[in-house]
């Protein structure tokens, strides 16, 4: 045991994990577990669809789950990296903690857009969604990641965004 919780360190503890999960909230169709899973994934959804229509923003593809990843757009792959790095600290000195993932560049359909690519992998925004909360949250998540872009792109020139096909 951690200190308030299974500390989930050693070989099995996520079994472990899973098992008392379980036992606590049984799968059961329709029940308190799938209740959260459902507004989970329904918060990683609102969040993608925001994302999709911000014209800073590049979106490999829909969430599964609960895990949103997304890139910004600019003139080179570095930079839109580099941008995703400012984005993170600015959201996290926001209380709203991303992570960084590195993706390479065939997860995005980058053959229609302006950008350069100056190496083969991007770095990518990634937020899980995790806590049922989440769904409530999306409005006040959404105004820290708006405004966290927003400072993170002062100064850089944003690619043209391809308008939607009909």
């Amino acid at each position: 045991m951690g200190e308030i919780s299974l500390e989930c360190s050693r070989p099995g503890a996520a079994a472990v994990a899973l098992w008392a999960t379980q036992k606590l909230l049984p799968l059961t169709r329709g029940g308190e577990f799938a209740q959260g899973l459902q507004k989970c994934r329904r918060a990683a959804l609102a969040l993608q669809e925001r994302l999709a229509a911000d014209r800073r923003v590049m979106t490999p593809f829909p969430p599964e789950l609960d895990i949103v990843v997304w890139a910004l757009g600019a003139p080179k792959v570095s930079q839109s990296s580099e941008i995703a790095r400012r984005v993170f600290t600015e959201a996290g000195a926001a209380n709203l903690h991303l992570a960084l993932a590195e993706l390479p560049l065939e997860f995005y359909d980058l053959a229609d857009k302006k950008i350069e690519k100056d190496r083969p992998t991007i770095t990518c925004l990634r937020s899980v969604l995790m806590k049922p909360d989440h769904l409530e949250w999306i409005d006040r998540i959404w105004h820290i990641l708006d405004r966290a872009t927003g400072t993170a792109l002062k100064g850089v020139d944003m690619p043209p965004k391809t308008p939607p096909c009909c």
